[in-house]
């Protein structure tokens, strides 16, 4: 279990013996342990009315730590992402704290606006992220998820530039919405898929279970869903919208460290090697109009490289995380 999680049953009276040894232990390891911990312990003191008159923490340092702590999520490479996890449970950690009174984070820190959690993947890395309120985000390479300190207090809002697989915890009170470009995503109990690069002509929401809805910014509705449909909405002109159906699971077969390649031309192909692989690649000659059905599974990118070639025949030279194509 995650020590912000252990902290959190501490100060509500819920944690184990065992539970209360781990975080006895974590406290003594350095001294800054025992800081944040008794940051926290204040602040949670005060939200809740325990701590001792005319005493009041340094709510100015406690934001600022706790936040600092938040803007510095270093990404480690695909499937290790301890740092990015326990980042995410401070989140929580700190939501939980102000969760009882809203007065002291909107009153008492009136000087300290609300402010945004964000992470980042670079191309070729992948992250899972714990929301506040249990939902869980799978974020795909080159991505960005935002969200507010408000976050399961006021709303459930995120922002997303990239790809992101949702498993969103149910709250009919409170509904999940994901803005990706100039479209808004509202849910509530559901698992989908949102694939909206910034680059990319259209987004596309693919649905596993439960039920969505798409608005542009005017809140006009685009396309409401259901499992096992795709919407693929133009981001320059909403009437060439589209609604079909599909294998959901097989639309975010990348959680499954799978790339899925159906009828794309090869520079859809190299677009999207760009991104699995972390790499940049300049292409050059005159296309071959021809389209390709891959599926890249562990492949390296030499590996896959060497199978375009077969079918298209070219020449690469890889240069670190320079690839420079031409045809023959």
């Amino acid at each position: 279990m995650d020590i912000y999680e252990i902290i959190s049953k501490y100060l509500t009276g819920e944690s184990s013996e065992a539970e209360n040894n781990e975080l006895a232990n974590w406290r003594k390891l350095n001294g800054e342990n025992e800081k944040v911990f008794q940051e926290l312990r204040e602040s949670w003191e005060l939200a809740n009315g325990d701590a001792p008159s005319p005493y009041y923490p340094d709510k100015e340092k406690v934001w600022n730590r706790i936040t600092t702590n938040i803007k510095q999520v270093k990404m480690t490479k695909t499937y290790t992402h301890r740092l990015l996890i326990r980042t995410a449970s401070i989140a929580a950690m700190f939501a939980l704290i102000i969760g009882f009174s809203a007065s002291w984070l909107f009153t008492l820190t009136d000087s300290k606006p609300e402010e945004n959690i964000t992470f980042r993947t670079r191309w070729g890395e992948k992250a899972e992220i714990s929301l506040p309120d249990g939902s869980v985000v799978l974020l795909n390479s080159g991505s960005t998820l935002t969200y507010n300190t408000d976050y399961n207090f006021r709303n459930r809002k995120v922002r997303l530039e990239g790809q992101a697989f949702f498993d969103v915890a149910k709250d009919t009170r409170n509904p999940f919405t994901v803005g990706v470009g100039n479209i808004q995503i509202n849910v509530h109990g559901t698992a989908f898929d949102v694939n909206g690069y910034k680059e990319d002509a259209s987004i596309e929401v693919s649905l596993l279970r439960g039920h969505v809805s798409i608005a542009n910014d005017q809140g006009n509705l685009l396309a409401d869903m259901k499992p096992d449909q795709k919407a693929i909405i133009r981001k320059d002109d909403f009437s060439q919208n589209r609604l079909i159906a599909c294998n959901a699971d097989t639309e975010s077969v990348w959680r499954y460290n799978k790339l899925k390649i159906e009828n794309e031309p090869l520079e859809t192909v190299l677009h999207k090697m760009e991104r699995w692989y972390g790499v940049h690649i300049q292409l050059s000659g005159s296309p071959k109009h021809k389209h390709y059905w891959l599926t890249i599974k562990t492949e390296s990118l030499t590996e896959m490289l060497e199978v375009i070639n077969k079918i298209t025949p070219i020449d690469y030279k890889i240069d670190g995380e320079e690839v420079n194509i031409s045809y023959k």
